[in-house]
């Protein structure tokens, strides 16, 4: 084997040492298409999040008004979710 043949073996060796490193760490901290579970945003609430970070109870919520974008009531709750609860009766 001529000196320069053996050098470029050794130089592949060496990035493929380099790649399986670097895949190894990609993994190890979490990269590639993990996607942390989140819990809802309403304030008490512990359920896993299905829409705009909300369970599905705490999204109508806020479509309708009662909880804000971070999951905090608004000053005129009472009003609101009284309203809420005629709208979802009728």
């Amino acid at each position: 084997m001529s000196a320069s043949m053996n050098n470029t073996k050794n130089q592949g060796v060496e990035m493929s040492a380099k790649l399986k490193h670097q895949v190894q760490q990609g993994s190890a901290a979490g990269g590639g298409n993990v996607v942390p579970l989140s819990k809802c945003k309403a304030e008490g609430c512990s359920k896993k999040s299905e829409k705009m970070d909300f369970c599905n109870e705490h999204y109508d919520w806020f479509k309708f008004g009662l909880i804000t974008k971070e999951g905090k009531k608004p000053t005129d709750f009472d009003k609101k979710f009284m309203a809420y609860k005629k709208h979802k009766a009728a």
